[in-house]
């Protein structure tokens, strides 16, 4: 996420970027696809590529689109919703988490990532039940932390207040709510590790 100007081209313009380049930057660092035969002789990045720019009506609609305001019950939207992830689906070599990472990258407001880990720890289904209640557990999340953040009086949104505090503003990008959380979930149900950390120390409230 952080060559913003590749983003934007694969958002507004994906005709303009070249298969290479998204083999690279997207199948092989962001995707992690170790199949070559899959990648070369199936012409992946091709094929991927195509597939956006057919979507790029559904997903120029949605720009504007986060999970925090998102009408989960509204059929228009979930049917663009469901038609970005069913179409990258479809292609042939992309798998469940390869698909999602995709989806985000078009939108990392509004399409969360998701792995097995993560499915199978909250028993989602496939298909399009499962696909809402995917979103309606990150847009629970979301909403809950963006209360708690604000509540707390902080300046700013928690992406903003996280980005700045990790180091990501100074390289002159912003990650997204929906990529943080994506990273707790996949910590703590991935890699099964404690949050907060056990090494983490303990707030130390008395006064001086």
């Amino acid at each position: 996420m952080r060559d913003t100007e590749f983003i934007t081209g694969l958002r507004k313009e994906p005709y303009s970027i070249q298969s290479e380049e998204f083999e690279e930057k997207v199948l092989l660092d962001h995707v992690s696809i170790e199949n070559y035969d899959l990648l070369i002789g199936h012409n992946l990045a091709k094929r991927v590529l195509a597939k956006i720019i057919e979507l790029q009506s559904v997903t120029l609609a949605m720009q504007d689109v986060s999970i925090l305001e998102c009408d989960l019950a509204d059929p228009n939207i979930m049917g663009k919703i469901g038609k970005v992830y069913t179409e990258l689906y479809s292609i042939n070599g992309l798998w469940l988490t390869g698909v999602s990472k995709i989806a985000h990258l078009l939108n990392d407001r509004l399409f969360a990532i998701l792995n097995l880990d993560i499915s199978n720890h909250f028993g989602l289904l496939e298909g399009d039940t499962g696909l809402v209640r995917w979103l309606t557990i990150t847009r629970q999340n979301a909403q809950e932390v963006t209360q708690d953040f604000h509540d707390r009086g902080l300046p700013g949104s928690p992406e903003q207040y996280l980005s700045e505090k990790l180091g990501y503003t100074s390289y002159g990008y912003e990650k997204s709510l929906i990529k943080f959380i994506d990273e707790y979930f996949w910590l703590r149900f991935g890699d099964n590790l404690p949050v907060p950390p056990r090494w983490v120390p303990p707030v130390d409230t008395r006064e001086d």
